[in-house]
């Protein structure tokens, strides 16, 4: 008998389900052994049949002992080639007992019977394929016990004449032996593919589990940072409230991408009269982004207060974001200050797109490109502080953005762009201010596609018109 490998896992689950089909099985065969009992002595009494069925039901007895101590044992200490040997022999046991059916004298009985003798064997070892054929390598021991027994049968009990079953027999087997075969491996491969499928059942509910858990982690987490991002929105909030929103002919705007914007826009009024102005574009966006407008804010809104001038306040900003970011965190900026008259603008750059200037009848900009390293960068002599004076007209407008509202792109990833900026302020029939309008255009052109970076922009009016308007406000 062929040895079978211990390490197989599917050796446990084959040796049950052999011994449970064969169970059934030998319940069936011996049912049917009765009733060919009951065939062949109806056919012709005598002892024959009787003497037959003994030896079936002696067989089968064997195996009904063997499945019950199978069944009582315990399973995890189950010697699987100890049961395989003892279900072999005892198989072969009930082949050769079959197979001597044509040894029971049927001489005179009616052709039935005769038949009977000839058909049984081929029923059973058909029958058997299904029960033994969980290991092919028992079915065939079956099906050669069962073949011989009934060649050697034939033979003795009618010698030539018995020789036409013998052939028949022979050529029955080969098909039996080629279905068993098959349906051993489809069997096998059945049972590897239901494994696999428990197997991967089993990592799944493990996966699933492990994927509350951190879900649940998550969850918890979530918690805490929509508590810290409420708190740090709070301040954040305050923050751009504070200094002077009112002042005449200044005009912001700002759209964050997220909860918190990492873009900052301050105003406040000094003490003779002049409006300072503060834009900032923090790295990143968001929270980081975000805290990086408290130490800017506090130092622009003290200096302003005091009056000091934009090469002192750029000054003091870059030397405390200088201290407090992280290395490769700055931020880019524009400084604004403009007489209280509304004449004289004091422009200082650091990294931001060009200041444009639209003067009032004209068609061009006049442009103050960033003419100084971002805020945070680098200190001492290497920072440079110095600022433009411009001179305004009635009329005239400013503008400074942050680069979010050139690069706003639209569901068709197409920008905005610099020139459509451009050339929409130069459109004659808009009324100053112009940013209302701007703001209009820009959410036009982006739609309904999510906002890729924080957009500001400021709008400087000049002239007495920008004040009699806040003070009707």
């Amino acid at each position: 008998m062929p040895k079978n490998s211990p390490s197989d896992p599917l050796e446990p689950e084959r040796l049950h389900l052999l011994f449970k089909q064969a169970r059934s099985a030998s319940t069936i065969a011996l049912l049917g052994a009765a009733a060919c009992l009951g065939v062949m002595f109806h056919a012709k009494p005598g002892p024959g049949p009787f003497i037959w069925f003994t030896a079936i039901a002696v067989a089968t007895g064997i195996r009904f002992a063997l499945y019950q101590r199978f069944f009582a044992a315990d399973t995890d200490s189950i010697d699987a080639d100890c049961w395989l040997r003892r279900h072999f022999w005892t198989g072969g046991l009930i082949g050769v007992v079959w197979g001597c059916l044509p040894m029971v004298s049927m001489i005179g009985a009616p052709a039935y019977a005769q038949q009977l003798q000839t058909l049984v064997p081929g029923f059973l070892v058909m029958a058997a394929i299904t029960s033994y054929g969980v290991y092919f390598s028992h079915y065939m021991f079956l099906l050669a016990t069962t073949g011989l027994s009934t060649t050697v049968s034939h033979l003795a009990a009618r010698g030539a004449e018995g020789i036409p079953e013998v052939i028949l027999y022979l050529l029955f087997a080969p098909v039996m032996a080629v279905t068993a075969w098959r349906y051993c491996d489809s069997l096998i491969t059945s049972m590897k593919a239901q494994r696999h499928s428990h197997q991967l059942v089993d990592k799944l509910t493990e996966a699933n589990r492990d994927l509350v858990s951190q879900n649940s982690v998550m969850m918890q987490q979530r918690s805490l940072l929509e508590q810290e991002e409420s708190l740090a929105k709070h301040v954040f909030g305050q923050l751009i409230l504070g200094g002077d929103r009112r002042l005449p002919g200044v005009h912001t705007w700002n759209q964050s991408m997220g909860s918190l914007s990492g873009d900052l826009t301050q105003t406040a009024r000094g003490p003779s009269g002049q409006a300072y102005i503060f834009l900032g574009d923090f790295t990143g966006h968001g929270l980081p982004a975000a805290l990086g407008a408290l130490p800017a804010s506090s130092v622009f809104l003290a200096m302003a207060s005091k009056g000091l001038p934009v090469e002192s306040i750029a000054t003091e900003l870059n030397i405390k974001l200088n201290q407090l970011l992280p290395v490769g965190y700055f931020c880019c900026a524009v400084l604004f200050e403009l007489s209280a008259d509304q004449r004289t603008l004091h422009i200082w750059n650091s990294g931001l797109p060009p200041v444009l200037i639209k003067r009032r009848g004209r068609t061009d900009y006049q442009r103050i490109d960033s003419h100084s390293l971002p805020l945070g960068v680098v200190t001492g002599e290497a920072f440079e502080t110095q600022t433009h004076r411009i001179e305004l007209q009635r009329g005239d407008l400013v503008y400074a953005y942050t680069d979010g509202l050139t690069e706003a792109e639209n569901q068709d990833g197409e920008s905005w762009g610099t020139e459509r900026l451009e050339s929409f302020l130069e459109r004659p029939d808009l009324p100053n201010p112009r940013l209302s309008a701007l703001i209009e255009e820009v959410l036009r052109h982006v739609d309904q596609a999510p906002v890729s970076d924080d957009i500001s922009i400021v709008e400087v009016e000049a002239g007495p018109a920008a004040a009699e308007r806040a003070d009707a406000a």
